[in-house]
């Protein structure tokens, strides 16, 4: 009983840790692939970003979300879908401001 025990426990482990480095994985590709759309596409640097980072959640299931250096408190919200990446929303970082005026909006949001 103990042997089916260890083993199974091993189990869980091992496909916990391959589910985290799938999802890891995955978060840096997204990160990477929203950097690669503001660089090439948007005509940005690397040093106008600030932070990038990818969260897997609700609807959309995948959003990675970008802090520009000239912009800490606003956070603009991507997602890719058929291989075609775009900012669908954007926010401030704590609290609302209805008059705040964006920097970095894109022209064409869903």
């Amino acid at each position: 009983m103990k042997k089916k025990t260890k083993i199974f426990l091993i189990s869980l482990i091992i496909i916990y840790g391959v589910i985290s480095l799938v999802l890891h994985s995955f978060r840096n590709q997204m990160n990477n692939e929203v950097i690669h759309y503001l660089v090439d596409a948007r005509d940005y640097k690397n040093e106008d970003l600030y932070k990038v980072y990818t969260q897997i959640g609700k609807a959309p299931v995948v959003s990675t979300t970008v802090i520009f250096a000239d912009e800490l408190y606003a956070r603009y919200f991507y997602r890719k879908e058929k291989d075609r990446i775009y900012q669908y929303s954007m926010a401030p970082v704590k609290g609302f401001d209805p008059n705040y005026t964006y920097k970095h909006i894109e022209e064409t949001l869903p």
